[in-house]
């Protein structure tokens, strides 16, 4: 099935897509992937923040997932398998580099940010304003496609 050049909209009463939008809002991890320079794929795990239709992930600004993403904007944003290890969530999209800083969006997410990742920040020893300035960059993640079961 070909990507569409729109914005997926999920349909809440689709029990496949309640589900993902209900994983979406719950996972701690995701992996993002990226094209890398040599045309291979390259996965890591993030945090993200399901946001207003898109993924938002705070990044180290010279990671090699943000080196790719501003040569080929297309991602791919999956969820773990689930407890059971049979839900299947991926969506493939767009990234943008947002133009502000993390710590410019914190006004707007970062009580929902340090709300589901208080633990992980405190394992670091990172309050979140020292995150957001040591994860700067913000990757938003605009899915165009869903696969999932």
């Amino acid at each position: 099935m070909p990507i569409s050049d729109t914005p997926f909209v999920f349909d809440p009463t689709d029990d496949v897509h309640a589900r993902s939008l209900a994983r979406l809002g719950s996972e701690q991890i995701a992996w993002i992937g990226t094209t890398g320079r040599d045309g291979y794929p390259h996965a890591v795990p993030i945090w993200f923040l399901w946001n207003d239709g898109r993924a938002l992930v705070f990044s180290e600004p010279e990671t090699a997932k943000v080196r790719n993403l501003r040569a080929d904007a297309r991602v791919a944003l999956h969820l773990e398998a689930g407890d059971d290890h049979e839900q299947l969530t991926v969506l493939r999209g767009i990234a943008a580099l947002s133009p502000r800083p993390t710590a410019e969006w914190l006004d707007e997410v970062g009580e929902e940010y340090e709300r589901k990742y208080r633990g992980g920040l405190a394992a670091l020893t990172l309050t979140l304003p020292e995150m957001a300035a040591r994860y700067s960059t913000v990757i938003e993640i605009t899915p165009r496609q869903l696969i999932a079961w």
